[in-house]
């Protein structure tokens, strides 16, 4: 625990929910060894750690709590094949943005989606993609298409938004389908209000 950098009172409460539940000591390393290899394969351990915790806090039952770690550490693969296949290297906010691409594929968002994003030209800066995947499955939890979301998500890139100003473009988007708009009205109204 002290090698993936989890805080004692953390280790304690999910031996605890361990031992609640009855596991012997191999069954809880069972339970816990999606965290010691994403640790081993240098991926965001801790999200696999908060998946195991988010199950006993929701009271899953034990056996179904290391299937939803595995398919965790799945993603979390997954989302790391993307970024190295367009990278020579972790570097950066490598594991940050694993997550949060790990993330925006649980909520839905297509991995083709993510794989366009960063594929494009123009470099490769990971706090701009972190915003941007976020922003993309922001819009996905709001209903809008695959080709929507690309195009929002493309669009922030073109034009070098920073954080903040991709938050801004989802909140107008999001207003805008609350008040009944059509994407391509709100699309248009939004950069020719920025332009």
């Amino acid at each position: 625990n002290i090698a993936c950098g989890f805080s004692d009172e953390r280790v304690d409460q999910v031996l605890a929910e361990c031992r609640k539940y009855g596991l012997s000591a191999s069954e809880t390393d069972a339970l816990l060894s999606m965290v010691y290899i994403a640790h081993a394969e240098q991926l965001p351990a801790g999200c696999v750690y908060l998946k195991i915790e988010e199950g006993f806090a929701k009271g899953i039952p034990v056996e179904q709590i290391r299937p939803a770690a595995a398919k965790r550490l799945d993603c979390m693969r997954r989302a790391d094949q993307l970024i190295m296949s367009v990278r020579n290297g972790r570097g950066g906010q490598h594991q940050h943005l694993v997550q949060h691409m790990c993330m925006a594929m649980e909520s839905g968002l297509p991995e083709e989606v993510i794989e366009h994003v960063i594929n494009r030209p123009g470099g490769f800066r990971y706090g701009r993609l972190i915003h941007v995947i976020e922003a993309g499955e922001s819009l996905q939890l709001a209903g809008l298409p695959p080709s929507q979301i690309q195009q929002v998500m493309s669009d922030c890139l073109d034009r070098d938004l920073t954080g903040p100003e991709v938050m801004r473009v989802v909140e107008v988007i999001q207003t805008g389908l609350r008040d009944g708009m059509e994407f391509d009205a709100i699309h248009d109204a939004l950069w020719v209000a920025s332009d």
